[in-house]
């Protein structure tokens, strides 16, 4: 056992795997703590004591909390980029249903994504920082989602030539809302007394996006 444990210690390839496996979970932890704290209620001590990590570890792979704090939107990206798959696999913007493509395209890959524990961190986390008044000076909206919006913008005007752009903008912010909002389950678990406590999210992929459809469609 001491030849095997002297040669995974020497072996570049296991070192590595080990230092990337605890990088994640420095992320993954930071995620929880940012979500249930805000960012300046964390401090990078907090991060390692969560991912059980030592503090220079921390330090290393990401220098200072900013760093860390952007490294995690840049670890859930894949969610956004499915977004955009699924919106460029759209290849006719004027037929009947392509309201219902983009909304779907908007709508199935960020509640595939928040359907799991660690997703629903990052739920709440986008919404403190979409909601911090200091969001701008570190600049993640901008980067990470509002490329996003403008390409389903786009996509919507296409699709809507006879609504104003103006209209269009304002009624995806409206849709984000109302994604953002679906994300607690937690209080339709109370409001209807539990009745709606299992979770579809096949089911709520599909009500989410007839109505937010029927939102669009209506103001256009």
């Amino acid at each position: 056992m001491a030849v095997v444990a002297a040669h995974l210690s020497n072996n570049p390839r296991a070192k590595s795997t080990r230092d990337t496996e605890k990088r994640d979970r420095a992320i993954l932890a930071a995620e929880k703590l940012f979500a249930q704290e805000g960012y300046h209620g964390v401090s990078m001590r907090d991060i390692a004591k969560e991912a059980d990590v030592g503090l220079p570890l921390i330090v290393y792979h990401f220098e200072t909390k900013l760093n860390l704090y952007r490294e995690i939107f840049e670890f859930r990206k894949g969610a956004i980029q499915e977004r955009l798959d699924e919106l460029s696999r759209i290849t006719d913007l004027s037929a009947a249903d392509a309201v219902e493509k983009i909304v779907h395209a908007f709508v199935a890959p960020i509640i595939k994504s928040h359907a799991t524990p660690d997703g629903m961190y990052h739920a709440q986390l986008v919404v403190r920082e979409a909601s911090d008044p200091q969001e701008a000076t570190r600049g993640i909206i901008a980067e990470y989602f509002d490329p996003t919006a403008r390409a389903f913008i786009g996509a919507l005007a296409e699709a809507l030539p006879h609504a104003s752009h103006e209209y269009i903008a304002w009624a995806y912010l409206f849709a984000v809302g109302t994604l953002v909002m679906s994300d607690f389950d937690g209080r339709m678990i109370r409001i209807s007394n539990g009745k709606y406590a299992n979770r579809s999210v096949a089911k709520k992929i599909s009500m989410l996006t007839k109505f937010v459809v029927g939102g669009i469609r209506a103001g256009a």
